[in-house]
């Protein structure tokens, strides 16, 4: 899907690049306002108004050519367009649409090896690692291009303001030439790993995790070396995939700066030494894992001492999770959560007493377990309201059903 949503991306970038210079062009004596010696004009009111004086006045006899970007020499032009004032975000575009225009031939000598597949087969939309890999080239040399234009950072939008403070809330202080350095290891090594699941066909065999686990320690490397040991820990915090799946799971938990940044060191040093949930991990990974479990809730309840761990085991148990989800779906107070959850514990104890008193026939076993599950539907409803039990049946309720014999 990623691979599949670049190539629309690129493919919009191009038609609307080209149509940004043709408008540009056609307006070019409004937009540049430019005099013979390459300065602004002056809109004064007693001269010809800027969009419909001849643009010979303004030194600019041909509008489109002044824009345009010679073959080869992309620096020199960039350079000309910002001597006479051109914005930036123009020469951007202009410099942008020039490259796309040079690299159309690779685009289209690529293109033609996707070959049609029928959309009725479990192949349809899965793309070849060989074209992956090629239309990554591409916008490496695109992206090396613009640089070589432009300068550093010219893949980004540098000046936008949005994009500023999205850098800057995502970046927890370090300084942008670091964060520029640290989003390109990402990129190289995200392509990587691309690669690496794209060439799977959905079937992992060792040596693909193998290769997947070499290069998260790779990567890892390259950004020790990048970032001082607290910058990176900071970039973490804020960016890695195990700070993203940690917010998800402590949603409930609500935690504390403090205690999230414990609870993600603990988890950090868990995956370190026994891969990482984000990934596909192997049959014998995920056992290993799985065994030494109690050693990473062990780590978290040493950071939060016994009772607040307490309420870490609840609020991250599944059920609650999901229950709790709900809860705030439906607009309800936070105290419903604890409610449906302990009422679930309580009716899930009494029916296991009932299932195991040998006293009672299955007829009455069946019978007093139906008067459960209606006192818990009854129960849930003054709670959840009527909207909300049914959707409670749908996300979570299952326990439920099982408190009922199966329809004959």
């Amino acid at each position: 899907m990623r691979n599949g949503v670049s190539v629309l991306l690129l493919a919009l970038s191009l038609t609307a690049n080209a149509a940004l210079v043709a408008l540009i062009a056609a307006r070019a004596p409004a937009i540049l306002h430019l005099t013979s010696s390459g300065t602004a004009a002056s809109d004064n009111p007693s001269s010809d108004h800027p969009t419909t004086a001849p643009a010979s006045r303004r030194g600019i006899s041909d509008p489109a050519a002044f824009l345009s970007v010679a073959d080869g020499d992309l620096k020199s032009n960039a350079e000309r367009l910002r001597a006479a004032g051109v914005p930036r975000a123009v020469i951007r575009a202009v410099v942008s649409a020039r490259i796309d225009e040079l690299l159309y031939a690779r685009r289209k000598e690529l293109a033609a090896q996707l070959v049609p597949q029928p959309y009725w087969k479990v192949g349809f939309g899965r793309i070849d690692p060989k074209f992956i890999a090629g239309m990554n080239a591409i916008n490496k040399d695109q992206m090396k291009m613009l640089r070589d234009a432009l300068g550093p950072g010219a893949e980004s939008q540098s000046d936008d303001p949005i994009g500023q403070a999205m850098m800057k809330n995502a970046g927890g202080g370090i300084s942008s030439e670091n964060l520029k350095r640290i989003q390109a290891i990402q990129s190289d090594y995200g392509e990587l790993m691309s690669e690496v699941y794209a060439s799977t066909n959905g079937t992992w065999m060792p040596e693909d995790h193998e290769k997947l686990a070499y290069l998260q320690n790779e990567q890892q490397d390259d950004m020790a070396k990048a970032l001082s040991p607290n910058d990176l820990f900071e970039y973490q915090l804020r960016n890695s995939p195990a700070a993203m799946m940690l917010r998800n799971n402590l949603q409930a938990f609500n935690p504390t700066e403090d205690e999230f940044r414990a609870i993600l060191k603990a988890q950090q040093d868990f995956d370190q030494r026994f891969g990482s949930a984000s990934v596909p991990l192997s049959a014998d990974q995920q056992r290993e894992r799985q065994a030494h479990q109690a050693e990473l809730l062990s780590n978290i309840q040493d950071v939060l001492g016994p009772d607040r761990f307490a309420e870490y085991k609840q609020d991250t148990d599944p059920n609650y999770m999901t229950t709790n989800r709900l809860v705030e779906r439906l607009n309800l107070p936070s105290s419903a959560t604890q409610q449906v959850v302990s009422l679930q514990d309580d009716i899930g104890k009494r029916a296991d007493a009932i299932r195991k008193d040998g006293s009672l026939s299955a007829a009455d076993k069946s019978s007093q377990l139906a008067s459960l599950a209606d006192e818990a539907a009854s129960k849930l409803t003054a709670v959840l309201g009527e909207r909300g039990m049914a959707a409670y049946k749908q996300n979570g309720g299952w326990w439920l059903q099982n408190l009922r014999p199966p329809s004959k």
